[in-house]
């Protein structure tokens, strides 16, 4: 299943599943979306995010991406809203473990990955202020820094912190995967996306198979120094799209 991108007015009109997602970078966030969607195939079409257009943030009243729109219920944002949408609209495959241990460990797992404060959010206040120390040689370029901060909270003080949990996250999920194929053996759940979209920021593809625009895809290689995702999560990650998630990655 391809995904199929669309303008604002279609994806507003239409109704089903309408994905809002950031174009140009592979957000973690909206690609594990979009992994989700296609694994359980559930048909979507994707619109990407103009932060700008009033229009579409007063249709999804957000700011962010991404948004799953769902006929006419609210917009939803957060990585276990967009879950548990996908579980509801499609009950097989299920991407959440049926055991209550690994379903609890399959949460705390996710939430150290995607949630606010977790992995991929300490990586981009690192990366952040990588740009600022370095007047953008390294990390963000100072512009886009500036905008990121003011999303994610940058603060001076938060930084050893956050490489910490960069570090620390990175060996968490990798004790987690070990030598199994999948994070809960031969079952695929949702971290495994999770896990595979994120590890893309920290090895990122090569340009046939993700054609990432070009400062950013700079500012991600410049930090491969500091934060380098181990060869089992790159392994994963590979195994990931080959089997099922979208190749090449269509921003």
């Amino acid at each position: 299943m391809k995904t199929a991108f669309v303008d604002f007015n279609h994806a507003k009109e239409a109704r089903g599943l309408r994905l809002v997602t950031v174009a140009n970078i592979p957000s973690p966030w909206s690609e594990a979306a979009k992994g989700i969607f296609r694994v359980k195939n559930i048909p979507f079409v994707a619109t990407r995010l103009e932060p700008g257009d009033k229009a579409m943030r007063e249709w999804t009243r957000a700011r962010n991406a991404p948004v799953a729109m769902y006929d006419d219920e609210p917009g939803r944002t957060g990585w276990v809203e967009i879950l548990e949408l996908a579980e509801r609209l499609a009950k097989a495959p299920s991407l959440v473990p049926s055991a209550p241990n690994d379903r609890v460990r399959f949460f705390g797992l996710a939430h150290e990955l995607m949630s606010e404060g977790g992995l991929l959010w300490s990586a981009r206040i690192a990366t952040i202020d990588a740009g600022f120390a370095s007047e953008g040689a390294r990390g963000f370029p100072v512009p886009i820094g500036q905008y990121l901060g003011k999303r994610y909270g940058y603060a001076k003080e938060r930084v050893e912190h956050a490489k910490k949990r960069v570090l620390e996250g990175l060996g968490l999920l990798r004790e987690a995967l070990g030598t199994k194929e999948y994070y809960f053996g031969k079952e695929l759940t949702a971290l495994d996306i999770y896990s595979a979209a994120a590890t893309n920021l920290f090895a990122l593809p090569p340009d046939e198979n993700c054609a990432v625009w070009p400062p950013i895809r700079a500012a991600f290689e410049s930090m491969r120094d500091e934060f380098e995702a181990p060869p089992e999560l790159v392994a994963h990650r590979d195994r990931m799209y080959e089997r099922h998630l979208e190749l090449p990655i269509v921003l």
